[in-house]
């Protein structure tokens, strides 16, 4: 039995040393940094913006297709075509900001970052309360291209204050 014990002393203290678990934290961080996935901005391409649309809910898509294109087209009230995207190499990203009763707000695609996921960070921007704004429905949104990806989507909103412009 002390042999036993003495044995899986020596297991546990080699197996310590060897993740990284002693008496030296020194380089522990590094571990912990290197272990953490990198981010890389990715570059994405504005199609096409706007304050019109038949969306009223605050809502993203991803258009992987062009028949999903042509549908989303006729959501924004477009007169013009579709651009031509290659869905081999290319996906389609649309945000809406869903109906506002007046003017002065607004949506974008802020950065697009891949890590473990393919992350959108979208602003939404609202009027201060101060500002004298149209009293017009509006519902705004932005349609930006980006290179086609395997990860899995996920978005993050910022939502924004912009200040009077009079």
């Amino acid at each position: 039995m002390i042999i036993g014990v003495t044995l899986a002393s020596v297991v546990i203290g080699i197996l310590a040393s060897l993740m990284g678990y002693g008496g030296d934290t020194s380089n522990t961080s590094s571990v912990v940094a290197s272990d953490q996935p990198k981010e890389t901005a990715i570059p994405f391409t504005k199609v096409v913006e706007g304050t019109q649309s038949t969306v009223t809910t605050r809502v993203n898509y991803l258009i992987t297709s062009s028949v999903g294109l042509s549908k989303l087209w006729k959501m924004v009230d477009a007169t013009s075509t579709p651009p031509a995207v290659d869905f081999n190499t290319h996906a389609v990203i649309a945000v809406f900001a869903g109906q506002r009763p007046t003017t002065g707000y607004a949506i974008k695609v802020s950065e697009v970052l891949d890590s473990t996921s393919r992350l959108v960070s979208i602003t939404v921007a609202k009027p201060d309360s101060d500002c004298m704004t149209g009293q017009s429905l509006t519902a705004p949104y932005e349609i930006v291209v980006v290179p086609a990806t395997s990860l899995p989507f996920a978005h993050e909103d910022q939502v924004i204050t912009t200040t009077c412009t009079n």
